[in-house]
């Protein structure tokens, strides 16, 4: 094989390798990006065992005959599980929780935040309690 042939050869499998990488990533750019807590379903939150309403980000009571998947469920929707910012419970504290460096999943997290900002010093003679 003469050097010129080898060379035309690596210039085609150079231009056939970045057609390829060019046809994947406009496969990604056609995937949405989620715009918002909207863009996931109504889901139950068992942390609460209520229906969780995304788009209000509130909880209510889950209509009887229906089913809902749990907002933890990677099938949720095409972007998987609920963000933890979607929460109403986690959402006012999400700022803290990046400073204090919580990661993991939005079920793990919020097991942390609700440990850290629900501590309560009860006094023992009285019963009544107090947020620390």
């Amino acid at each position: 094989m003469t050097p010129l042939l080898f060379g035309f050869m690596l210039v085609l499998i150079n231009v056939f390798v970045a057609s390829a990488r060019a046809t994947d990533d406009a496969i990604d750019d056609d995937f949405p990006e989620p715009n918002g807590c909207c863009d996931w379903p109504s889901c139950y939150d068992e942390r609460t065992q209520l229906c969780l309403d995304t788009c209000r980000t509130t909880w209510t009571q889950c209509p009887k005959n229906l089913f809902l998947m749990t907002c933890y469920s990677e099938y949720m929707s095409p972007f998987g599980s609920l963000p933890l910012q979607c929460f109403p419970d986690a959402a006012p504290h999400m700022e803290e929780a990046e400073e204090r460096g919580l990661s993991g999943s939005p079920k793990e997290v919020r097991e942390v935040i609700h440990k850290l900002f629900n501590e309560k010093k009860c006094n023992a003679r009285t019963g009544i309690c107090r947020q620390e």
